[in-house]
């Protein structure tokens, strides 16, 4: 099985190292001076509460050294606003067989990538990670929770044995990964955390400790929660957990130095993911009739509408 991992940032640079350290055949794709120092001395991976270390056999390229490959899976790692770049890049890599996993935080990024690629074989995704890149050629994982959901809103019969033999190698790495026929769902309900962590955070520039602590912010975070709540019930999405006490209790799990990673971006002049973290969810919600208005209140602030 051959792996290729478009986004070597906290995503995929863990993906594609779990994989690599335990001898699968992984190229990565990278950028900069990240991807010169994975070229030069490996991927280094630090996992909260054990010691690093070092991948040394992962390969790591450019796009522009990828020469005609193609490969069994495909996962998609970059930011959202990203994808209508590199669909050239997937058209290229991939054959009619290829399996292309989405793994970002976006509600219709499997749709958009369906419609540019309408004869290839584009699933949805999402990931349970904490993880960033800490140095050029190094990667961090804030915890130790790691597992991959991705499938379609349906059974799928399409390359049984190609998505048992990947889930396999994707297991024997380290890494949980399950399919869903529920994933719209499953995506929503992992996003629910980073939209109203991002919009919380972002919107008065706050960490983790402000929003963990009794007061206006962990009140603002709550009522982002309940709105949230009020929307998976509205457009019928089969969350079986509870949206504000489970990611209230996320919160309350984090250093209290945590930022979210759209606060980087801004502070950086830099793209970021306010069209998905935050615009999706009031668009979401206008089309299913529900009332979610500290979400348009900020989506306002950050430009919706203008």
């Amino acid at each position: 099985m051959t792996y290729l991992i478009i986004g070597a940032g906290g995503t995929g640079g863990l993906i594609g190292g779990y994989l690599a350290k335990a001898g699968k055949g992984v190229t990565l794709v990278a950028r900069g001076t990240h991807l010169h120092a994975i070229q030069q001395k490996g991927l280094t991976i630090r996992t909260y509460g054990e010691p690093p270390f070092t991948v040394g056999t992962i390969r790591a390229v450019s796009e522009a050294e990828l020469n005609a490959e193609t490969f069994d899976v495909v996962f998609v790692c970059v930011k959202a606003y990203s994808l209508p770049d590199i669909v050239p890049m997937l058209r290229s890599v991939s054959r009619a067989d290829t399996l292309i996993i989405p793994i970002l935080n976006s509600l219709e990024a499997g749709n958009f990538l369906r419609i540019a690629l309408p004869d290839y074989q584009v699933y949805d995704g999402c990931v349970y990670l904490t993880g960033y890149v800490s140095a050029p050629g190094e990667v961090s994982q804030n915890n130790k929770i790691f597992r991959i959901v991705y499938g379609l809103n349906h059974p799928d019969a399409r390359n049984q044995q190609l998505r048992e033999r990947m889930e396999g190698d994707v297991r024997e790495s380290g890494i949980g990964i399950l399919y869903s026929s529920t994933i719209t769902s499953d995506i929503f309900k992992k996003l629910t955390f980073t939209s109203a962590f991002a919009c919380a955070a972002a919107y008065d520039n706050k960490q983790a400790a402000d929003l963990q602590q009794p007061g206006t912010f962990r009140e603002l975070f709550k009522t982002l929660l309940q709105e949230l709540d009020a929307l998976a019930k509205g457009a019928n999405l089969k969350i079986n957990a509870s949206i504000v006490d489970d990611n209230l209790a996320i919160l309350d799990s984090l250093s209290p130095d945590f930022t979210a990673s759209i606060q980087k971006d801004l502070k950086q002049g830099k793209p970021d993911e306010r069209e998905q973290l935050i615009f999706d969810i009031v668009r979401l919600a206008q089309k299913h009739n529900v009332d979610v208005p500290e979400y348009r209140r900020i989506a306002g602030y950050f430009g919706l509408g203008d």
